[in-house]
């Protein structure tokens, strides 16, 4: 090695403030360096491989070389180094969390404000005050040096979006720059989005970076150590999956991680409070709003079942534990959480609040309960019976079931479907009314759901408040919840 070419690399080594006795060391490793070899791309593969068995050949290195731009400053080998690096870099690897920290400084102390002030400058070469991709990225490279997350383009260019335009300005270039003063929120943004992507990359079995319906299923006991358990896999995939392409991309899987604030098992952070106000300070990422893809549609059945017409309970039975057991409306912790992934999974806009269109498509794509789906009578009464049942100061409210009001709706939905079935079982027309002769012949059918009349004829007119010489589905429930009929439960 030439006296000018190791005057560069001590010269390059000082800049970052490499001691003299790391200096002497490094020096020593590259003592074996091939001369058509860049030096830092030798030190990383030197590095990479436990410093032994380093080949010569750069062919058989496995990173691609790249000996111009090297130089002094050593970004090109160190760029060629990091895009040779396998995909999935992040399995069976211990992360340094700490040290990503420190590196990205986004808390509010003076040392830190200080810290974050200067790196600010040195991300900044031209001085503008605004910061672009591209020198983002740099700076990761070349002045905090954080291989890993350089590594991580996709969490880079969230952390980047998210950032950019947060704190709005006159500036002609602030939409698409990151100023000043957002730069804190970017290193929150990177730190987050990196951990992000390291949950992604160990789901990602086959390292194409797309999660397959079966990499999902097997990570779900991971999931669980980084905080959500998933009760309802087709349902949450196909939700995860926005464009319905059967694959979760590394977007996709971010936005439902923040909703659900998954946080991975191994690192030595605290949820931030910044990224959880994320959500509400950046509406042009929509986070929250995951619009959710028909389980039929993605699966290529051409959608779902039709609609059976008519007389459906003729002859058949139904299994009411089965259907209280898919709508869990106890007060159990784990009631509460297949509650409150279910709402979520209902909720496709992330606002808070069930219309009647949602419930009815929850009730097709994400509970799959055909016959209940066709009950509209059933559904209707539930979803009015539920909705403003908890009387609050919002607009939407009185027009909508909120999260409060869901455990009600799906106990409502379980009675309300069982009144639909027996009321269907009484009406032989099948023309969704009862006449009176219909009645007084379901006598018997009326005594084995715990009620004995005397007088049926009589009984008909008490029932059918408005005269019409029909009971009506609503005129029915209101008549049955008064005598406590009950198909599922022995007199």
């Amino acid at each position: 090695m030439s006296d000018s070419a190791q005057a560069r690399e001590r010269e390059w080594l000082h800049e970052r403030g490499v001691p003299y006795l790391v200096d002497d060391m490094v020096k020593a490793i590259l003592i074996d360096r091939p001369d058509d070899c860049d030096p830092m791309e030798y030190f990383l593969v030197f590095l990479e491989n436990g410093g032994s068995g380093i080949p010569t050949d750069p062919a058989s290195r496995g990173v691609e070389l790249d000996y111009g731009g090297g130089g002094h400053g050593g970004g090109g080998g160190m760029m060629k180094a990091a895009r040779g690096m396998k995909r999935s870099f992040t399995r069976q690897r211990k992360i340094n969390w700490r040290y990503i920290s420190r590196k990205l400084p986004a808390g509010r102390s003076t040392a830190e404000v200080r810290q974050r002030r200067e790196l600010f400058r040195l991300f900044d070469p031209n001085g503008n005050g605004y910061l672009s991709l591209a020198e983002v990225d740099k700076g990761l490279r070349d002045i905090v040096q954080l291989d890993d997350v350089f590594d991580c383009k996709p969490a880079i260019i969230r952390a980047f979006n998210a950032a950019k335009n947060v704190h709005k300005g006159r500036s002609r270039l602030g939409p698409d720059f990151v100023t000043r003063s957002e730069f804190r929120l970017l290193c929150v943004y990177l730190r987050r989005y990196f951990e992000l992507f390291v949950m992604f990359d160990r789901m990602d079995q086959n390292d194409d970076r797309r999660l397959g319906f079966g990499e999902f299923t097997d990570a779900l006991p991971q999931l669980e150590k980084w905080g959500v358990h998933v009760y309802y896999p087709e349902a949450q995939f196909n939700q995860i999956d926005k464009n319905g392409g059967g694959m979760i991309l590394f977007d996709e899987f971010a936005d439902w991680a923040i909703q659900y604030s998954l946080d991975i098992e191994d690192d030595d952070d605290d949820p931030d409070d910044d990224f959880q106000n994320f959500g509400s300070n950046l509406s042009s990422m929509h986070i929250g709003t995951l619009l959710c893809a028909s389980f039929w549609c993605a699966r290529g059945q051409g959608g779902p079942p039709k609609r059976m017409k008519g007389h459906f309970t003729r002859g058949r039975t139904f299994d009411y534990n089965k259907l209280a057991e898919a709508m869990p409306s106890g007060r159990s912790r784990l009631e509460f959480a297949r509650r409150d992934e279910m709402f979520r999974l209902f909720d496709p806009n992330g606002n808070g609040y069930l219309s009647l269109a949602e419930v009815d498509k929850g009730i097709r794509d994400i509970l799959r309960l055909d016959d209940l789906f066709d009950a509209k009578p059933a559904i209707m009464r539930a979803f009015q019976a539920s909705k403003n049942a908890h009387k609050g100061r919002s607009r939407l409210g009185a027009d909508y079931v909120t999260r409060s009001e869901f455990r009600l709706l799906l106990e409502y939905l379980r009675r309300y479907f069982e009144l639909f079935v027996m009321f269907d079982r009484v009406d032989e027309g099948d023309d969704r009314r009862i006449n009176e002769q219909e009645f007084i012949s379901a006598g018997h059918k009326l005594e084995a759901w715990g009620l004995t009349v005397a007088d049926l004829p009589g009984e008909f007119k008490k029932v059918d408040k408005n005269g019409g010489g029909q009971i009506l589905f609503q005129e029915f429930c209101d008549w049955a919840l008064e005598k406590h009929l009950s198909e599922s439960v022995p007199p």
